[in-house]
């Protein structure tokens, strides 16, 4: 962005046509290196200080944790934004990792209607509870960690498929 584009006053039908005049960050950087200035407003807290791991980042460690615990190969694949997550493995099912809207971790799967031979009743881990669509992480937390909600999240896989 040059000065002019930077110091202008924007015009917005969203604003009635009334004039704006956007807050400016100096020295912001593009990925290429350069920097520019950006009529954005600086977002409080930066970006990923509150969540520093995305949905679909817990996804990819706990395909990581179940290859290396099961020897099997497990995948992982980002959902829109980031904001879901779903593993892949040996068997039919997959396993989608969501946030409820109580904030809970849940992952849902379609066990229940693929010939994946499931435990019908799974001897889930301690704090794991099973919902309409899987099972959710009760005490999962970010603060937590992402090895630590990788490991929380493989151990409820592995009781769901009685491995």
């Amino acid at each position: 962005m040059n000065d002019t584009t930077t110091n202008a006053t924007l015009a917005s039908a969203a604003c009635g046509g009334r004039n704006v005049q956007p807050d400016v960050r100096e020295g912001v950087t593009s990925n290429s290196g350069e920097g520019y200035a950006s009529a954005l407003p600086v977002p409080e807290p930066l970006y990923g200080v509150e969540y520093p791991f995305s949905i679909s980042d817990i996804a990819h460690a706990t395909a990581a944790r179940l290859t290396a615990d099961l020897g099997d190969e497990w995948t992982a694949e980002a959902g829109y934004w980031g904001v879901t997550g779903s593993v892949s493995g040996p068997c039919i099912a997959s396993f989608t990792f969501q946030i409820d809207y109580e904030g809970d971790l849940v992952i849902d799967y379609e066990g229940r209607y693929v010939d994946d031979g499931f435990p019908e009743d799974p001897e889930l881990p301690e704090n794991v509870v099973r919902t309409d669509d899987g099972v959710a992480l009760m005490d999962a937390c970010a603060p937590a960690g992402l090895d630590t909600l990788a490991e929380q999240s493989a151990a409820a896989i592995r009781a769901v498929i009685g491995r």
